[in-house]
């Protein structure tokens, strides 16, 4: 499964997620992981949520990104939640392309993503997933 959540600048997406991921830690089967471009908000974070910060990996292509996250599962597949913060702010990556990529790795592996997108409108291609 994918979940969107959008909205314009400002709106507060970045705490909606992390609030997600921190509340999802407590109940999760399995591990969780937090990937971000910035290490703004590593404090904010529940320490038992691994936070990865793209840029600290020279993650900056979409196939980059792909790649990394599966050689996280496949480095621990009892991942089981993958929360994305600012998907369009890593690299040059297009999340009309990447956001069904994810689906069908969490189809693949059964890993659960969350991904905000900075967007006041969301494209017709990307609707199924809010």
């Amino acid at each position: 499964m994918v979940e969107l959540i959008y909205g314009a600048k400002g709106t507060g997406k970045t705490q909606r997620i992390i609030e997600k991921a921190n509340a999802r830690v407590a109940k999760a089967k399995g591990n969780v992981v937090f990937i971000t471009p910035v290490d703004k908000y590593s404090l904010d974070i529940d320490k038992n949520v691994r936070f990865v910060v793209t840029a600290e990996y020279g993650i900056e292509k979409a196939c980059a990104l792909k790649a990394f996250i599966k050689g996280m599962i496949a480095g621990n597949s009892d991942i089981g939640d993958v929360y994305i913060d600012g998907i369009a702010r890593i690299g040059d990556i297009d999340p009309i392309e990447f956001i069904p990529m994810l689906d069908e790795i969490s189809t693949r592996y059964n890993v659960d993503f969350t991904v905000t997108l900075s967007m006041a409108e969301v494209p017709a291609q990307l609707k199924r997933y809010i």
